[in-house]
């Protein structure tokens, strides 16, 4: 009996518990709008693994943070493309990594610098430093389709 009432308390916890996280759950940034953003990205240096294009909303999350969205495709020769669709109007920037290895990251040598290919909107990247917000942010408006090119920095 006493086992049956900590399994009934158990589950109404984890009911409670999801529906509290549900209903504060911030939406994506993706609606019916019609908007799109196109990354065409060139550069490549083989078609080992697959191009990682990660769309951020925020500063303090670019360029290494989670972002909104990853899209995940294969590398198809030395240009490929990724595409995000239904995108609500905002300012954005997105970063894009050359996942050899398929890791789902962008690898760093010991010192920080990374060691796969990697590139952002507005292509503004540092040998030594990270790429910043302001330099790589665009704006997107209402059922706008926005193609960008991004060249790969390995």
């Amino acid at each position: 009996m006493r086992q049956n009432c900590r399994d009934y308390l158990d589950s109404f916890v984890r009911l409670t518990s999801f529906v509290a996280a549900t209903a504060f759950y911030a939406a994506p940034a993706f609606s019916e709008s019609s908007s799109t953003v196109l990354i065409e990205v060139s550069g490549f240096k083989n078609t080992r693994g697959t191009l990682n294009c990660r769309l951020f909303t925020k500063a303090a999350d670019f360029p290494d943070g989670e972002g909104i969205v990853t899209l995940r495709v294969p590398i198809t020769g030395p240009n490929t493309s990724c595409s995000f669709s239904n995108v609500e109007p905002g300012t954005y920037a997105v970063a894009v990594v050359h996942d050899e290895n398929g890791n789902g990251k962008l690898d760093k040598n010991f010192v920080g610098v990374p060691s796969e290919g990697y590139g952002v909107s507005n292509n503004k990247t540092y040998a030594l430093s990270a790429p910043k917000w302001a330099e790589s942010s665009f704006t997107l408006g209402t059922t706008e389709s926005k193609a960008l090119l991004v060249k790969l920095r390995y």
